[in-house]
């Protein structure tokens, strides 16, 4: 299983928020670049990185910065917030993007994810951001009557092979992740594989997520704890 760093990018630096409340902002850096040499120097093999600006608008806010960590790492990097067409999936894969990142563009237009899998193939993740069961859009302000499952089985049916879950309840509060609704992810899939994210507090949470690799788990996201020094980075990566 593979341990992902986040690195969420607000107004150039290095945030958590708590529930994806933009309310609730905690500033742990004024340099994204420099936090993701520091993770990678702790043995990441991938960075997960979010732009939360673009996340609010639906456009592009933070791909100069995104540039400087592509640059800084020799690690690849998958990027989301606020990527709704083609010309932002080419510039953030210009930009040194391994992977990107689609949320509220997938639940709404089943034509353009067929194009993009076709122009990008596996460069093209979904996330699956679940609220209560159900898809959330707009940077996790809006609520969609879709629930997380269907989603699933439609695009995979598509193509996508790769979706990061996140359970919103659960992100940023250190509370552990939702095993039972992971559960029930894992089950609807076919072949995709699953990134989890969302509640992470220690490292025994990552090892029961570990156990589940067999069913489909690919990795996890680590945010908060990392942050708080409430998980050891390199130790998780060793371990897991």
């Amino acid at each position: 299983m593979i341990v992902i760093p986040a690195i969420d990018i607000k107004g150039g630096k290095v945030v958590r928020l708590y529930r994806g409340d933009f309310t609730k902002e905690k500033v742990y850096s004024d340099d994204p670049a420099a936090i993701a040499k520091k993770w990678e120097s702790f043995g990441a093999k991938l960075l997960h990185i979010v732009d939360l600006d673009g996340a609010v608008s639906g456009e592009l806010k933070n791909t100069a910065l995104v540039k400087k960590i592509a640059k800084a790492v020799s690690i690849p990097l998958q990027v989301g917030g606020g990527i709704r067409t083609k010309e932002a999936i080419e510039k953030l894969l210009s930009s040194g993007a391994h992977r990107v990142i689609l949320g509220t563009r997938a639940c709404e237009d089943e034509a353009f994810i067929k194009d993009v899998i076709s122009a990008f193939g596996e460069k093209i993740v979904i996330s699956l951001d679940v609220r209560d069961g159900m898809i959330a859009t707009e940077g996790w302000k809006s609520d969609s009557k879709i629930k997380a499952e269907d989603l699933l089985k439609r695009l995979e049916g598509l193509g996508i092979k790769i979706f990061v879950y996140t359970d919103i309840a659960r992100d940023g509060t250190l509370a552990g992740p939702n095993i039972d609704a992971l559960k029930n992810i894992l089950a609807a899939r076919d072949n995709a594989l699953i990134i989890s994210s969302g509640g992470i507090s220690s490292l025994d949470d990552l090892l029961k997520l570990k156990a589940f690799e067999p069913q489909g788990l690919l990795g996890a996201i680590v945010g908060k704890a990392i942050y708080e020094k409430k998980l050891n980075l390199k130790e998780a990566i060793e371990k897991c």
